[in-house]
């Protein structure tokens, strides 16, 4: 009996037509969406889940696969299971080149999609791994011009595959993409130059540096410009096109630094005093232990007195604090030597007085 209501049913559905096929095979066409649509998201789901536990390892390329296989949308899902499912019953006309051009329009979108989400996965990598917080702001920049780009790009493949003359957009982007380049120049050529010093990293926050005249410490790495603190307080703005173009020194990335000092000493020194300098200044270097001596040799004679060259070179872990190193040896040895009788020479201070005015003491 059950078996007969179901051939009475399925005889009226099959009298039923629209646009060319019997209400049976829409219904069972819309039952095969339904399970395509269905494989599709648990598929998506599984992966989800299995990327998911593969980036809690520590690697990179999960995470990346996992931010794209979130942006994987369900109407791009759907798109692809009404493709599939309504493949028997689009006739071989307009209709199926229809169908065809939406789903490769779907394809394009979604992989523009796809493409954002790997772009910003990287830039969250990079953030997240790097040590040079001020950095992030062109490596955004970057990041969003990207992404414009692969839009522009994606968009361009869609039209052409939708018929559309894209020979004429690309000549018109070239143009406008000449005039526009000609009239920020200067601005194009600062954010090349950061991103010259994004890849290529000459300095990083908090590096010593010194650009041509100018010395400081990094405080800022931006899109135009980078900006030091001068050692006398100064903020310092520099393009960063003129960095590129100018010779650089980084202090922090020297394995050790260099001080030479000279020092005057008398003529009435005695030979014994002159000839134990060089061992004194050698056993004040060694004793400070911040710094490895060189050289303290007798090398002139001038009229302003002997002339001793004393070098040594601070070590490694302290050269950012040069200066205390210089100075406690310079203090070191100003007392050895007042202890041991060794005279420093000097010039004699010439005062100048005006003399008296004739005519105003005859006036007077």
């Amino acid at each position: 009996m059950i078996t007969y209501y179901w051939q009475q049913l399925g005889q009226q559905l099959a009298r039923y037509r629209f646009s060319g096929h019997s209400a049976l095979v829409w219904i069972a066409t819309i039952l095969v969406f339904g399970a395509i649509f269905a494989l599709l998201k648990a598929v998506l789901r599984m992966s989800q889940g299995i990327l998911r536990v593969a980036a809690q390892g520590g690697a990179a390329w999960p995470v990346f696969l996992d931010k794209a296989a979130r942006q994987t949308h369900s109407w791009f899902l759907a798109t692809l299971a009404a493709a599939a499912a309504c493949e028997r019953l689009t006739p071989p006309d307009l209709s199926r080149a229809l169908v065809g051009d939406i789903v490769v329009t779907a394809l394009f979108v979604q992989a523009a999609l796809w493409g954002h989400a790997f772009i910003k996965a990287g830039i969250d990598h990079y953030r997240a791994h790097s040590q040079d917080g001020e950095r992030s702001t062109v490596v955004v920049a970057v990041g969003l011009i990207a992404t414009i780009l692969l839009w522009l790009l994606l968009t361009l493949a869609a039209l052409s595959n939708l018929g559309v003359n894209v020979t004429a957009l690309l000549a018109g982007f070239g143009v406008g993409g000449v005039a526009l380049a000609l009239a920020v120049q200067s601005t194009l050529a600062d954010f090349l130059a950061s991103l010259w010093i994004l890849f290529d990293k000459p300095f990083v926050l908090g590096d010593p540096i010194a650009i041509d005249t100018y010395t400081g410490t990094v405080e800022r790495i931006g899109l135009r410009t980078t900006r030091l603190r001068s050692p006398s307080g100064e903020q310092i703005i520099i393009s960063n096109s003129d960095i590129v173009k100018s010779r650089m020194r980084n202090y922090k990335r020297m394995r050790e630094r260099t001080l030479v000092s000279t020092l005057y000493l008398t003529y009435e020194n005695t030979h014994e005093a002159l000839a134990r300098t060089t061992t004194l200044i050698e056993g004040i270097v060694q004793n400070d232990g911040r710094a490895r001596f060189l050289r303290a040799y007798f090398t002139d004679y001038q009229p302003q007195g002997l002339i001793f060259e004393v070098a040594y070179s601070v070590r490694e872990e302290y050269v950012d604090a040069y200066r205390d190193v210089q100075h406690a040896i310079n203090l070191a040895i100003f007392h050895a030597f007042y202890e041991q009788g060794i005279e420093f020479a000097h010039q004699p201070v010439a005062h100048t007085q005006p003399l008296p005015d004739p005519i105003a003491k005859e006036t007077s």
